[in-house]
């Protein structure tokens, strides 16, 4: 037997129903019902109890064994079975949160803690974007992103109060779990304004008894926790299958309207930041900016028109008494001493070396690897003096 074969007439559950014109289900209050009775409008899940326990054997179950989803909608483009139209096509569900500050759509993974929940895991939220059609591919059509955010804005006529923009999106790493009062805070005034707000998730260390398959060992407490907090935002960059071009960059930071660079300005790189200013540091209780390599320079530094590196001088009270002359000394070099300066040196390096007793000196690398080895000169200082400050 059918469902309903058009509009007016009896929806039936199981079947394939039609009609021809939209279905509305509206809530509402009848007289001398104080409110809305239940927590939503439509609700679709699996039974909580058998229609009739008489009807299942021992060892039945009217709990279904197979997975299935809850709710599927599906947009349309338009025209025909032979001859899609619409660009762009119908949306497959959409989400209105309630008039003040109401949510449009809320994904909960299935261990998400609610009453009675015992499941794990789960994504809240999954998009996939669209890739482009295989054959017959339309090139003016581009492939969909798989999540695109974009936060609510401020009054134009009545932000007074000088108020940012919202957030494009929040991602709060480890925002759920058991111990709710560890969620960290995102608030307006400190996510307002940006693209994507990232917030790592902190390191929470407890000391238990340890465990193997069977169950609790005997011996000392062991800690349970991850190793090290994570980061508010980690950007891996797309891997190249051609051994002679380099990957993509792990994120690249435009300042304001700065054009975006083409791709040979940013292969191969970490961090790529364009701007008035590319790339600023400021350290509380390190380094403002830290370079390291495994086996290369620590940090390389072009200008075109200017100095290759400012060292912005820091204030001494008083005057500096006049110079005085000094005879500088310098180290042997060579295989026979115990310097050694690399020979694939490039023209402008400058190397600090010390030895086993921390003494330090300074090298410059005038000529690079040419025909012959790289050749350096020491930069020679005045006399050493103890600091005070």
């Amino acid at each position: 037997m059918s469902g309903a074969s058009g509009s007016g007439e009896e929806f039936q559950t199981g079947r394939t129903n039609r009609a021809e014109g939209r279905t509305i289900l509206w809530a509402q209050v009848p007289p001398g019902q104080p409110n809305f009775n239940g927590p939503a409008i439509l609700i679709v899940e699996v039974a909580k109890d058998p229609n009739d326990p008489d009807d299942y054997e021992d060892g039945g179950s009217f709990i279904p064994s197979n997975s299935f989803d809850g709710i599927v909608g599906k947009g349309w483009s338009g025209g025909s079975a032979s001859n899609f139209g619409g660009t762009p096509g119908g949306t497959g569900v959409i989400g209105r949160g309630g008039r003040n500050q109401g949510t449009g759509v809320f994904g909960l993974g299935g261990g998400t803690p609610e009453p009675g929940n015992g499941g794990a895991g789960g994504i809240g939220v999954h998009g996939l974007g669209g890739p482009q059609a295989d054959y017959f591919a339309d090139y003016s059509t581009p492939p969909g992103a798989g999540l695109v955010g974009q936060g609510g804005r401020q009054s134009e006529l009545d932000n007074r109060l000088r108020l940012p923009h919202a957030a494009g999106v929040i991602g709060i790493g480890g925002g759920t779990g058991h111990n709710k009062d560890l969620l960290p805070a995102h608030q307006l005034s400190d996510t307002g304004g940006v693209g994507v707000y990232g917030q790592g998730a902190g390191l929470s260390v407890a000391m238990v008894p340890p465990q193997d398959e069977a169950g609790t060992v005997p011996g000392p407490n062991v800690a349970s926790g991850p190793r090290a907090a994570g980061a508010g935002v980690l950007g891996r960059g797309g891997e190249s299958t051609e051994p002679r071009e380099r990957s993509a960059s792990g994120v690249v930071g435009l300042a304001g309207g700065v054009p975006i660079p083409s791709s040979n300005q940013t292969l191969g790189f970490g961090v790529v930041g364009h701007g008035p200013v590319g790339v600023h540091g400021r350290g509380l209780a390190g380094p403002g900016v830290e370079g390291t390599s495994a086996g290369d320079r620590g940090g390389t530094f072009q200008s075109d028109h200017a100095a290759q590196v400012q060292l912005v001088p820091g204030f001494s009270r008083g005057t500096f008494p006049p110079p005085t002359t000094v005879t500088p000394t310098a180290l042997p070099t060579g295989r026979e001493g115990v310097v050694q300066l690399p020979k694939d040196g490039r023209g402008g390096d400058l190397m600090v070396l010390s030895d086993e007793e921390r003494s330090c000196t300074l090298w410059f690398c005038v000529e690079g690897v040419n025909s012959g080895p790289a050749k350096w000169a020491q930069v020679l200082t005045g006399p050493v003096f103890d600091g005070v400050a």
